[in-house]
C-alpha cells in the first residue's frame, strides 16, 4: 500500500485518536450548565455549519457558474472512480489509479462512516 492512501485512509482516525487522548487528559471542555447555553453553543454550530457550505461560493455572478464549481467535486470522483473501474475490467490495473481511487473512496465513504461512527459513542 502507498503512503498516500495509508495516509488517506488511516489519517483520519489517528486524528480522532489523538483529540480523544488530550480530551481524556487535559479536560472535556466547554459543558453547558443551562438550557440558554445549550441553545447559544447549538446556534453557533449551526452558524458553523453555514459558513463551511458557503465556503467557495464567493456570491458567483452567473447561476451557472455557482453550479459548475460546486459540481466539480462529484465530477472528479465519478470520472476517478469510473477510470479506476475501467482498468479493472480492461486487465490493466494501476497502483497510481488505484491509490487515487481509494483516496476517492474514504473521501466519499470513510469520512461519513467515522463521523457517524462518533456520533453512535
Amino acid at each position: 500500500m502507498d503512503a498516500f492512501t495509508m495516509a488517506a485512509a488511516l489519517g483520519p482516525l489517528v486524528l480522532d485518536l489523538g483529540k480523544s487522548l488530550i480530551s481524556r487528559f487535559i479536560g472535556g471542555g466547554f459543558v453547558p450548565s443551562n438550557i440558554g447555553e445549550w441553545v447559544q453553543v447549538q446556534r453557533l454550530e449551526v452558524e458553523k455549519f453555514v459558513a463551511i457550505n458557503a465556503a467557495g461560493g464567493g456570491g458567483a455572478s452567473f447561476p451557472w457558474v455557482e453550479a459548475v464549481i460546486r459540481l466539480q467535486r462529484p465530477m472528479v470522483a465519478g470520472v476517478a472512480l469510473s477510470v479506476w473501474a475501467y482498468t479493472r475490467v480492461a486487465g490493466v490495473p494501476s497502483e497510481a489509479v488505484d491509490n487515487f481511487a481509494a483516496a476517492v473512496g474514504f473521501y466519499l465513504f470513510g469520512d461519513r462512516t467515522l463521523f457517524h461512527a462518533r456520533l453512535t459513542k
